[in-house]
């Protein structure tokens, strides 16, 4: 068992930060406030080039724990290369990533760290999280992630299915802030690539996928917060960077290529879903029908182009009680 991973292991948080000044304090205190805070050997915020009300923030926080350190960026870096900046600053052998938006639970490094003591093979450790609409965290709701930790990273596929495919397919998702990983596997895999400004968490992930193990808590960990300013908050263009980013993962690892239209059908179909339940009905349909030309085999696909585009009221009813939580975890009033 390596010591990094055991009851003494120490952890470098990875934050970034954007004009986030009215919630980066709360990202904060939920990692200073953990149970295992006795891990945490620094707490490394890369700002890039907020305006001035946010970087007053940063200076107040900074004066909170010595172990924090701001990173003051020119701006125009973006969130990857905001990633690398601080994990080049980081000297633990574990690193725990948060955006400076979402917030821990408490328990979130107790639960994980054990993972990591007992499974070597185990380089990364994500969890379930919570999803809630910006300023009203009561009416947050559990995500229910998906349990890909059966599959195997390239090394070790003999016989199982290799994680890289699974995680192509399947995308759980893992929320970069919900994870803990090792720093040996994060270099191994390349980290997070600053070119890729849109999904840069898939593509680490899929790289990530054939150095080393994937591990759950199933437990949520997070609360993540859904607002219109994040990186794909309100954007139309999601599915061009969904094709950009399978596609360098195909060029890659060329048995990945013949998944690539089964990938994308099922991006459209989450977004498609997702345009649905913000009461765009036509921007639904749209994204459905396009995921059912991608996979003419996927039925969840034409379900839900059958009930977006024949009955959407009716759809709405049955959906009922789950579906206007879902509405109001995503801020649909």
């Amino acid at each position: 068992m390596s010591r990094a991973a055991g009851s003494s292991a120490r952890v470098s948080v990875i934050m970034t930060c954007y004009n986030e000044g009215c919630y980066i304090g709360e990202a904060v205190r939920s990692v200073l406030d953990q149970t295992r805070a006795d891990c945490i050997e620094r707490v490394i915020i890369a700002d890039d080039g907020s305006r001035p009300d946010t970087l007053a923030v940063l200076r107040d926080i900074e004066r909170w724990d010595p172990r924090i350190l701001v990173l003051y960026g020119p701006g125009g870096v973006g969130l990857p290369g905001q990633r690398c900046a601080a994990i080049a600053q980081a000297r633990s052998e574990l690193l725990a990533i948060l955006d400076g938006d979402d917030v821990w639970a408490p328990d979130k490094l107790e639960r994980q760290l054990p993972v990591l003591a007992e499974r070597s093979e185990v380089g990364l450790v994500y969890a379930d999280y919570f999803t809630f609409a910006d300023g009203d965290r009561s009416a947050a709701r559990r995500a229910g992630v998906l349990d890909i930790s059966g599959a195997v990273s390239r090394h070790r596929a003999r016989g199982g299915e290799p994680l890289v495919r699974r995680y192509f397919l399947n995308d759980p998702p893992i929320i970069p802030s919900t994870t803990l990983l090792r720093r040996c596997a994060y270099e191994a895999s390349g980290g997070f690539d600053p070119a890729v400004r849109v999904f840069e968490d898939t593509d680490f992930y899929v790289r990530l996928a054939r150095v080393t193990q994937f591990a759950l808590v199933s437990e949520p960990l997070l609360y993540k917060r859904n607002r219109d300013s994040s990186i794909t908050g309100g954007r139309k263009d999601l599915m061009a960077h969904h094709a950009f980013v399978a596609l360098k993962a195909a060029a890659a690892e060329p048995e990945l290529l013949p998944l690539v239209p089964r990938r994308l059908a099922e991006r459209a179909r989450k977004l498609g879903n997702q345009r649905f339940l913000f009461n765009d009905v036509a921007g639904a349909v749209g994204l459905l029908k396009f995921a059912v030309r991608l996979d003419p085999g996927n039925y969840r696909a034409w379900c839900s182009l059958l009930a977006a585009g024949v009955f959407p009221g009716l759809a709405l009813r049955l959906l009922g009680r789950r579906g206007r939580a879902r509405q109001a975890a995503l801020g649909v009033a």
